[in-house]
């Protein structure tokens, strides 16, 4: 038995070195191919990676650029605040000021209108005005007058 184990291992070891040789080359040329890529790829993810930054400088340029400019701007934008309160406030005053002069606005149009027009306005009236006690069935009522001057039939 001693002389069949040691050939037992050198068989074993063997096919175990017959099986490992093309899983080995196999490794060794896909290790090969990723190492060729890398060398190709490598500039170009250099290049890459420096107009990256680049890019992300100027977008740090123009963002503290903005930064300033919008804090020249900041006392406006407070101003306009400031002046947009104000209004909101006043257009309670000014919705009230319009209800009341919507009110009296026709009143004074009219009592102006009736002052400057004097008496040519009115309806021209046929004799005498009618007072209380000249309204009746009596003889000197104005339904008797207009009737015996002939305007009613």
């Amino acid at each position: 038995m001693s002389g069949s184990a040691p050939l037992l291992a050198v068989v074993l070891l063997a096919f175990l070195v017959g099986a490992a040789i093309p899983v080995l080359y196999q490794l060794y040329r896909t290790l090969r191919r990723a190492r060729a890529l890398l060398d190709t790829a490598g500039p170009r993810f250099e290049r890459t990676l420096d107009q990256v930054g680049r890019a992300a400088d100027h977008l740090n340029g123009l963002g503290s650029t903005l930064e300033a400019q919008a804090q020249l701007l900041k006392p406006l934008s407070e101003a306009a605040s400031k002046l947009s309160h104000s209004i909101g406030r006043t257009g309670g005053w000014l919705a009230t000021g319009m209800t009341i002069a919507g009110a009296i606005g026709p009143s004074v149009v009219a009592g102006v209108r009736a002052f400057f027009s004097g008496a040519d306005d009115r309806p021209p009236t046929d004799g005498p005005p009618v007072h209380r006690s000249d309204k009746g069935n009596g003889p000197g009522d104005q339904y008797s007058r207009l009737t015996q001057s002939g305007d009613i039939p």
